[in-house]
C-alpha cells in the first residue's frame, strides 16, 4: 500500500507492512490479504466517530467482518462500482466529502496523478484510508 497521509493504499507493497509517519500521523502500507490484520486498526478508528465507515469495491466478506468486528452495519457505506475509474472517483469524493471517518478501496494499480490525488484528499479531509490494490476475491482459491 502506498503511505496516504492518514491513507493506506496497497499499490507498491504486496508483502510487506511498513509504517511511516507523516502529517504527525501513523501510516503504513498493506497487502490485500493483510485486510483482516488490519480490521482492529479500523474498528478502533471507526468507534472514535459516529461518522460513516465508506466501503468501495468491497465484498459482502468484507463488510460482514467488519460487523463482527463490532461496527455497526447502520454506520457503513458500501459502493460497488464496477470499473477502476468509477473506484478511484468514489474513493476521491469519500474523502473529499469529510462524511466518513475511515474510508476503505479496492484498487487495482494506481497512476502517480491519482495517488498524489487520494493522497491530497486525505490529508485535507484528514480522514483514514486504506487503499488495498486487488479486488477481493469472490471465491476461495485452493
Amino acid at each position: 500500500m502506498r503511505n496516504f497521509d492518514s491513507a493506506y493504499t496497497a499499490q507498491q507493497f504486496l508483502e510487506t507492512v511498513e509504517s511511516t509517519p507523516w502529517s504527525g500521523q501513523e501510516s503504513a502500507q498493506l497487502a490485500t490479504h493483510q485486510f483482516n490484520d488490519v480490521l482492529p486498526r479500523i474498528q478502533a478508528l471507526a468507534m472514535r466517530t459516529s461518522e460513516w465507515i465508506t466501503v468501495i469495491g468491497g465484498t459482502r466478506q468484507v463488510i460482514d467482518a467488519m460487523v463482527q468486528s463490532g461496527i455497526s452495519r447502520a454506520r457503513i457505506r458500501w459502493v460497488a462500482g464496477k470499473t477502476q475509474d468509477q473506484r478511484e472517483w468514489a474513493t476521491e469524493q469519500a474523502l473529499l466529502a469529510s462524511t466518513s471517518s475511515v474510508v476503505l478501496s479496492w484498487l487495482e494499480e494506481l497512476s502517480p496523478r491519482m495517488q498524489q490525488r487520494l493522497k491530497m484528499a486525505s490529508k485535507v479531509s484528514h480522514t483514514h484510508s486504506f487503499v488495498f490494490n486487488a479486488l477481493p476475491s469472490l471465491t476461495p482459491l485452493h
